[in-house]
């Protein structure tokens, strides 16, 4: 009997958006290519079956659907988040929030995508119930995505002290709150780290067991450890702590991405309180001498590289997000592999105990450089009070 990978589901993301929001966009361009996927990978009976079912096929619809079109809002609300902000972007700003706006929908989207898998799974099992025929059939699905370049332009420009650059009067709060969310990226990081360092360890317990209490035979790397276990009539050792670590590891970089989530929102909201405070600076210097006027717009320019780098650090926390799922997606892998005696396992194996152990190290970096940038944004606020607040 043979198996077959069957695109199940296919979400044309472009055609969503477009429909939601796309009379609504100007500086902001839609890439075009985004679709969510489910791919199922089953046995060709099954197939036939499930293929030529109608109530089956719109029931998995509808599950996936959901799914799809909750994370499709969500990324229309952030697509007119960043359009209703591009007029006021330079070229560079634009830059920055192009890759940001990117890195957010790919991510979005891979989440949607695998709630999108877990729920066809979900449904077969349902679906099979009081099927006698059905009973032993078993499927397997994967969430994949496929999203092309998105575009943000910049729109005229401006001079570094009105809309181009973010102005450190009235956001420092929103800067402190940043602080903190990066502090506990940073801690969040960390556990996920120290989890996946005792998962590597049971790994390696789980390969010498297999390795040394394979029946005579039996190849190691073809006798799973669960038919090992029927047939030796032992429990496996770590077996169970090493799943337990697995979720556990999963549960803090979804925590890390939330977080990431919440930090890009500080962004925004510095530039919600950057026009106001371009209408106040504008009333106040009229009345300033030319010295000071020269003086603040030193320091709005150190403030404006300051938030840049704050706007960096979020992407580079996204980047190391994307990192932290691929070694998430290798201890699933390389677990199942070893239960099901998939042959080969021990590759598998020795790819995740070799895997990095760097998240927290590399988003401490961010958030350093985040505490960095607040510094500086916390001087020149003392700064533009001496010289602007008492006069505007």
């Amino acid at each position: 009997m043979g198996t077959k990978k069957w695109t199940a589901v296919d979400y044309d993301a472009v055609k969503y958006l477009t429909k939601a929001i796309g009379s609504k966009l100007e500086r902001v361009e839609l890439p075009k290519t985004m679709s969510l996927q489910v791919v199922i990978e089953l046995d060709d009976d099954l197939y036939k079956k499930l293929a030529k079912d109608p109530t089956w096929l719109a029931k998995l619809q509808d599950a996936a659907g959901d799914k799809a079109r909750k994370a499709m809002d969500e990324a229309a609300k952030l697509i007119l988040q960043t359009e209703a902000k591009a007029g006021k972007f330079d070229a560079k700003t634009a830059a920055i929030f192009t890759k940001d706006l990117q890195s957010s929908l790919e991510n979005a989207f891979k989440t949607a995508s695998g709630e999108m898998a877990d729920a066809a799974v979900k449904l077969f099992e349902s679906y099979k119930k009081g099927q006698k025929d059905l009973s032993d059939f078993r499927i397997k699905a994967v969430g994949k995505i496929a999203v092309t370049a998105i575009l943000v332009s910049a729109g005229t420009a401006v001079s570094v002290l009105s809309a181009g650059a973010l102005s450190p009067i009235g956001i420092v709060g929103i800067v402190r709150g940043g602080v903190a969310i990066g502090q506990e990226i940073t801690k969040l990081a960390l556990s996920a780290d120290q989890i996946a360092k005792v998962i590597q360890g049971e790994l390696k317990v789980l390969k010498k067991f297999m390795i040394d209490n394979a029946p005579k035979g039996n190849a190691a790397k073809e006798l799973g450890l669960n038919a090992m276990s029927k047939v030796l009539g032992l429990d496996t050792p770590s077996l169970k702590n090493c799943k337990s670590r697995i979720e556990l590891h999963k549960i803090d970089i979804a925590k890390i991405e939330k977080k990431s989530h919440d930090l890009s929102k500080k962004i925004y909201e510095a530039m919600d309180e950057q026009t106001a405070w371009a209408k106040k600076f504008d009333k106040a210097k009229k009345s300033l001498p030319a010295p000071k006027v020269g003086k603040i717009s030193t320091a709005l320019e150190k403030s404006e590289k300051a938030l840049d780098i704050l706007i960096q650090s979020t992407i580079k926390i996204n980047e190391s997000i994307a990192k932290a799922e691929k070694r998430q997606e290798a201890f699933e892998k390389t677990l199942k592999a070893m239960e099901d005696g998939i042959p080969g396992w021990v590759k598998y194996v020795d790819l995740a105990i070799g895997l990095g152990l760097d998240l927290g190290l590399g988003l401490a970096d961010a958030s350093s450089a985040i505490e960095k940038a607040a510094t500086v944004v916390f001087s020149v606020e003392q700064l533009v009070a001496t010289e602007v607040i008492d006069r505007a």
